[in-house]
């Protein structure tokens, strides 16, 4: 009677953590990195796979964030969308993102699995760029490439129209992606994964979705290019986290 009452605590107490509490928890993540030999300055803010019908904790907390560390610059990776989400929403999240240097945005596999409506045209609206297949220069020194999910067409001779005067970031939603020849590209960030929601310890992630091969999260390299994969914002397919909390993550990149 002992065991199935300890059981049912332990089911219990599992269930109020991954579904209650840890996918509110955010972690926050900081990195430094250096490029070209330059002294210039950016504070980058990542963001990704929001996935969320409107302004909650979690959204409220990364808002907080943003509004204290005051990036320069924000990147989202992908996934606004979600299952039962809407227009107005997602305006009520993203109108309040925003930097002096931009807000850009890449598409994400659920931007085509449920499309939302007018989207270009909400974006505008917010002030926020979407690259698609596209590249724009923030500054002299500074390029930032933006592909189409591999669910749609991403253009990979946009690798091609960079070099290393400058330091260019390549933003796309699926980490496996970076496979591709980024020869001209030394920082990429992705997202996805999310780090695969359930990890259990000496293991790593259960299940991670297509499109991330061995980039569930954090740092990967390519010969001198990296990669940084974020374990995101919100959840897919089922709302739990164990062992893998929401990532916001800022660089402090000098170039």
């Amino acid at each position: 009677m002992i065991k199935w009452i300890c059981s049912i605590i332990s089911i219990l107490a599992f269930i109020i953590y991954s579904f209650i509490y840890e996918p509110q928890n955010l972690e926050v993540s900081y990195f430094k990195r250096s490029y070209l030999n330059q002294s210039r300055h950016l504070k980058i803010a990542h963001i990704t796979d929001l996935h969320k019908k409107g302004l909650g904790p979690i959204e409220k907390k990364v808002i907080d964030s943003l509004n204290k560390e005051r990036p320069d610059i924000i990147f989202i990776t992908g996934d606004l969308a979600t299952s039962g989400g809407s227009v107005e929403k997602y305006q009520e999240v993203l109108s309040q993102i925003n930097a002096p240097k931009g807000v850009f945005f890449v598409l994400g596999n659920w931007e085509y699995w449920e499309p939302i409506e007018k989207l270009e045209q909400i974006l505008k609206n917010l002030n926020i760029t979407l690259l698609k297949n596209q590249i724009t220069s923030v500054d002299s020194n500074l390029k930032i490439l933006g592909f189409d999910d591999i669910e749609g067409n991403p253009d990979r001779n946009l690798i091609k129209k960079v070099d290393l005067k400058t330091l260019n970031i390549a933003l796309f939603h699926s980490p496996e992606f970076f496979d591709e020849n980024f020869g001209n590209i030394q920082l990429s960030l992705a997202g996805h994964s999310h780090g695969g929601q359930i990890k259990l310890p000496f293991y790593g992630p259960i299940w991670t979705p297509r499109g991330t091969r061995k980039y569930a999260e954090g740092w990967f390299r390519n010969g001198n290019n990296e990669l940084y994969v974020s374990r995101g914002i919100g959840t897919s397919i089922l709302p739990i986290r164990f062992n893998c909390r929401p990532e916001l993550t800022y660089f402090e990149i000098t170039y």
